[in-house]
């Protein structure tokens, strides 16, 4: 069962659409579907037929055909709606030729249903008793709506038949299947009820409970479609699915956008510009950017992707994943590597995790790069120290480190003191009983 999605398919129906699709608590959507006859064509339905049935029940003979022609009708657009609930839909479908169709048999197909139980129901009560035969009508009531499921979605009267088939799926309906099977009663309860009530109320009421009925009984064979093995036009997948394809198509978009500036003398700037200025409509987010460093980084002229690591790194280091930052980094200085991070606040973390990671070439590279391009700035203590005992511990250039700790003896006041007085006094043991050079004197 597959129904392509409307050709304008409004804002306002996608809300209620999506309000139905992403709610699957029949209770929570009670409201709406009890509003549902209300709403579009629908309630053209509930008012026209109402009103058409009153008229012709004034006649007899006119009265019999209006009600056999308009109940059909009824019927047909009830099956509809079930089948365009099941699909996905919360607003009701179109009321078109196709319903008129002679081939849309679905309600004699559901009276066939009916007379095949009366049948057995008295083929039962004459061999085994009116106990036994009750049991059987009971039983084949109560899983008229189940057959109705199978006739609206498969169009199959065989299926509906089938026992076996009816009972799996109440099965895979749950509990809530009673509930659905009582509210079947509702037309004929209403009918009970409105006696003696004006007839246009009456068949309003039926009409009302038949349209509501079936769209509750859509709702909850939509939310158990994967056990059901329904395919759907319109859902949370579907929806994901769509979006997913149509922001793909808006990232090549924009990639072909940019590499046509790049590859126009002078205007790289301006390349580069309009990535940044795109990134809201692709989604800012990180495995964006990773998409797009590696296509980026495939361009014979890197300055764009050059560009983009640099953001994309400040993006990795603030979420903390210092890791992957890292490996940016890495990628882009085997490109070039001349290539630099653009802010001091991207060196120190990534020193960091180097030195963490044992990539000490590599972290000792990264904190020379800050102290020769930010000596005054605000963590160049910190990358000192960090220096040092990267030439102490595992370059053992100890006359380096120990001239950089003299350095640093200067700052009492900074935070790091602490940790500087007891790394010099460390840095001293180790570099004697690692080097033949005369390190006792205090440094």
């Amino acid at each position: 069962m597959k129904k392509p999605l409307p050709k304008q398919f409004i804002l306002k129906e996608h809300a209620v659409n999506a309000r139905m699709i992403y709610n699957a608590s029949v209770w929570r959507q009670l409201p709406y579907i009890l509003a549902y006859p209300f709403k579009g064509h629908a309630l053209g339905v509930l008012i026209i037929f109402s009103v058409a049935l009153s008229i012709f029940s004034i006649s007899p003979v006119a009265g019999l055909f209006g009600l056999v022609l308009f109940l059909s009708w009824t019927l047909k657009y009830s099956y509809a709606v079930l089948e365009h609930t099941a699909l996905g839909y919360a607003t009701p479908p179109m009321f078109s030729f196709e319903l008129w169709n002679f081939v849309n048999q679905r309600p004699l197909k559901q009276l066939f249903y009916f007379g095949v139980v009366f049948i057995i129901f008295l083929w039962i009560q004459q061999l085994a008793g009116k106990v036994p035969g009750l049991l059987v009508l009971a039983i084949g009531l109560l899983l008229t709506p189940a057959s109705a499921i199978i006739i609206a979605t498969q169009n199959s009267l065989r299926d509906a038949l089938n026992p076996l088939k009816l009972i799996l799926l109440v099965k895979h309906i749950g509990s809530i299947y009673i509930f659905i099977s009582l509210l079947f009663s509702l037309p004929l309860l209403v009918i009970w009820m409105l006696d003696g009530f004006p007839l246009l109320f009456r068949f309003i009421g039926i009409i009302y409970s038949l349209l509501m009925t079936f769209h509750l009984l859509g709702f909850v064979v939509y939310h158990r479609r994967e056990s059901l093995g329904l395919e759907v036009s319109f859902s949370p997948e579907r929806e994901a699915e769509a979006q997913e394809k149509a922001q793909e198509k808006q990232f090549e978009k924009v990639l072909d956008d940019v590499y046509w500036l790049a590859r126009q003398q002078g205007r790289m700037k301006e390349a580069i510009e309009t990535l940044f200025a795109k990134l809201p409509e692709l989604g800012d987010t990180l495995d964006t950017h990773e998409k797009l460093f590696a296509r980026l980084s495939l361009w014979e002229e890197k300055s764009v992707a050059f560009a983009q690591a640099q953001y994309y790194i400040t993006l990795l280091l603030q979420k903390k994943r210092l890791t992957e930052a890292l490996a940016i980094y890495q990628a882009c200085i085997d490109i070039n590597a001349l290539f630099e991070p653009k802010t001091p606040y991207q060196i120190l973390p990534l020193a960091t995790i180097a030195y963490q990671e044992k990539r000490y070439s590599l972290a000792l590279s990264l904190v020379q790069d800050f102290a020769s391009r930010y000596p005054n700035h605000s963590d160049s203590i910190a990358a000192q120290l960090l220096t040092v005992k990267l030439l102490g511990e595992h370059f053992r250039r100890f006359d380096e480190a120990k001239t950089i700790m003299a350095q640093l003896f200067d700052y009492k006041e900074h935070p790091l003191y602490p940790e500087i007085k007891k790394y010099a006094a460390f840095l001293a043991k180790y570099s004697r009983v690692n080097s033949t050079t005369d390190l006792t004197k205090p440094i």
